[in-house]
């Protein structure tokens, strides 16, 4: 009876163990796809790479980016973010803080493209094996700006794309000090009535900061703490 009932409770754990498993392995989407508010097309992003792909649902198909890195293959890692503008993306490094405009078009692959909007990486010290979600991106009420927010050290940076002017595209830092050093995502921003301005907290403590960023230049751009 003894081994019965030894036997049954190692089952009984090996189907809680699984039941834990489960939602870890579905969420490592190495590709995903992200709809468009072009009905046709949809963008299909390899998450571990950076690779993105416009599908066409005729079945035809068009690389916009090849990939970024394929040193840490580990899913993830990349994100794509919607903006106002129909045909614009941002891509997003989540270990690095590294972002690029990714433009996809139904005019041809002259009109496809992505570039960096900053190509240096934000994280320090050099890169690890997982820093998932270490870099989250956030939209703004201002459709060309969004608040790029360091999670684990609550480093902020205003990020700017444009449609017509590649030269005006620029990650500018509203507060690049470290306020803690954390080995996961703790930091996080919440908008205030003005669509300029923003607290951050940290969800350990509950310290608070509120930051302002600006289009009108450096003098605008603070942090203070609360």
């Amino acid at each position: 009876m003894n081994y019965r009932i030894k036997y049954s409770a190692l089952i009984r754990m090996a189907i809680f163990s699984i039941a834990l498993a489960i939602p870890f392995l579905c969420y490592s989407q190495t590709y995903k796809f992200y709809k468009t508010q072009n009905y046709h097309n949809q963008l299909r992003l390899n998450t571990a790479t950076g690779e993105v792909k416009q599908i066409q649902d005729d079945g035809q198909s068009w690389t916009i980016c090849p990939g970024i890195d394929n040193t840490l293959s580990t899913a993830n890692r990349f994100n794509l973010n919607e903006t106002q503008n129909m045909w614009t993306f941002i891509m997003l490094d989540s270990y690095t803080g590294k972002t690029w405009q990714v433009q996809f078009s139904v005019k041809g692959e002259d009109y496809m493209f992505y570039t960096p909007i900053n190509s240096f990486s934000l994280a320090y010290p050099l890169i690890r094996e997982n820093w998932e979600n270490r870099f989250q991106l956030f939209e703004t009420q201002n459709m060309w700006n969004f608040i790029l927010l360091d999670s684990y050290t609550g480093r902020l940076w205003q990020v700017q794309y444009s449609s017509k002017d590649l030269d005006n595209l620029m990650c500018i830092p509203i507060n690049d000090v470290e306020l803690a050093k954390y080995t996961q995502p703790v930091f996080y921003i919440q908008p205030l009535t003005s669509m300029y301005q923003y607290y951050l907290v940290d969800g350990n403590t509950g310290e608070l900061w509120k930051f302002q960023w600006s289009t009108k230049g450096n003098d605008y751009r603070w942090i203070e703490k609360m």
